[in-house]
Order: structure tokens, then sequence, then C-alpha cells
């Protein structure tokens, strides 16, 4: 998902819109030069952005073993100041969770049961996101967006990546991205306008037993706000009891 980014050039929608085969991955069979054009933007915008804040609304399929897939959803406010400050405030059916980074440390706090864990973490941003998904299983809503290999890994994963035009997203007019991987098939909605921010994004995991879905909406987004350290600074909240967050590899053994 790389964060190199030159300015769009207009001409590449005309005359860029042939299909590529990259000599260097075999794998891959169709790459729209368009695509890679638009999401190579925002992956740069992104990459520049001092901080930002954004709603994402999402939903997700869990597979039931009697009912099939059943739709779940959640809606979370996410608060990003660069390099290594991270606030997301998450409702919804997982119930009422909040994750504070302050570039130290990432606390987790349950607002239902008001239980709070820490992680020691001195690291960025990305690497944090990494490290805690990687051993813990956290997962932080539309994170691909914010790592700066986002357009490189799409294209190692990718058999097909390809510009499907224009299109609307809750009235805003985006370039609509549509792609396929061994075990997915994902779609992106990117803004039309100087800030070529992403407003929506479908994943389809077709090598999951009925295929279930992720989608989420990004919306009200704020581009480089004054955002205040104390934001992403956790206080114990009264009576608040602390659980000690457990490894994904001590939780399988057990």
């Amino acid at each position: 998902m790389s964060k190199t980014l030159s300015f769009f050039v207009l001409a590449l929608l005309f005359a860029g819109g042939t299909s590529a085969q990259t000599k260097t991955r075999p794998e891959i069979r169709r790459i729209d030069t368009v695509a890679v054009a638009i999401l190579d933007k925002m992956s740069a915008v992104i990459g520049e952005l001092n901080s930002c804040s954004v709603t994402i609304r999402s939903n997700y399929d869990v597979t039931s073993k009697h009912l099939g897939l059943i739709k779940h959803s959640d809606e979370q406010q996410l608060f990003l100041h660069g390099p290594d400050k991270l606030l997301v405030k998450s409702d919804g059916d997982r119930g009422s969770r909040d994750y504070y980074f302050d570039g130290n440390k990432l606390s987790y706090y349950s607002l239902d049961q008001n239980q709070y864990g820490q992680i020691e973490a001195p690291m960025s941003l990305v690497e944090m996101i990494d490290t805690v998904s990687k051993l813990y299983g956290i997962e932080f809503p539309a994170a691909d967006f914010l790592y700066p290999s986002f357009v490189d890994d799409i294209l190692a994963d990718s058999r097909e990546l390809v510009y499907l035009g224009l299109t609307k997203v809750d009235g805003k007019e985006c370039y609509h991205i549509a792609g396929r991987a061994a075990d997915k098939t994902f779609q992106f909605w990117i803004s039309d306008d100087a800030y070529s921010l992403p407003l929506k994004m479908v994943i389809v995991y077709t090598s999951q037993e009925m295929n279930p879905q992720y989608e989420a909406v990004l919306s009200d987004w704020q581009v480089n706000p004054s955002l205040p350290d104390a934001l992403f600074t956790f206080t114990i909240p009264h009576k608040a009891q602390r659980v000690k967050l457990m490894p994904l590899a001590m939780t399988h053994k057990k």
C-alpha cells in the first residue's frame, strides 16, 4: 500500500484505460493503470495528512451454524494525529469500547463492563497497528488505508484490478474500483475531488463458507484538524477494573 504519489494526470483516465500485464508479478492477470493511479493518489494524500478524523459505519457477516450469515454492525469515530497517536471510539453489536494510543501505550476500555487493559507499545502508529493485530487479534477500522504499502500489497495479492467508472456514495461523486485476489474480492469508492479520500469499501471473503462480507462507509472526513495530545491520553475511569490483554498464542493454548 504505497504512499509515494504524483498528482493525478487527467490524461491517464483516457489514455491509460487499457490493462497491462505485470512481468514481475505473473500471477496478476489484469491490472488497470487508471485504478492503480487513483489508489496511488489516495494513499499519498492519506500519508501526507498531519491529522484527520472520520466516521466509519461498518456491516459485517458472522457465520451461524443454524442460521447462516448473520449481519452485524458497528459505528466508529476515528481520530488520528501522525505519526503516533490514535483514538477509536466504537459502539455497536460488539459493545461500546474505546482504544487510545499515545505513542507509548495502547489502552483498551470497555464502557459496558467498566474494564480496561493496556499494552506497552513505544512505536509508530502503523507499527502499533501491525503488532497489536498480529499478537492480540485487535483490528482497527479501515486500518489498511494507513499502511505505506497499501497499493503494493494490493498489487501483490490481486489477480485483477479494474477501474469501473464514476458513481456516487451519499451524493458524492466517486471513482469505483474493483479487484479479485485468491481468497477475496474487493471494491473501493474513492472521492473525485482534491483529497481523493476513501468513502466506501466492500470485501467478500470467497474462500470462506457462504462468502461473508465486510462493508464500511467512511463519512464526515475532517482533514488536518487541530487535535490536542490530551485527546489521545487515557484516564482510568472511576472504579474501572484492570484486565490483562492476552496474546493470541496464549489464548489458543488454553
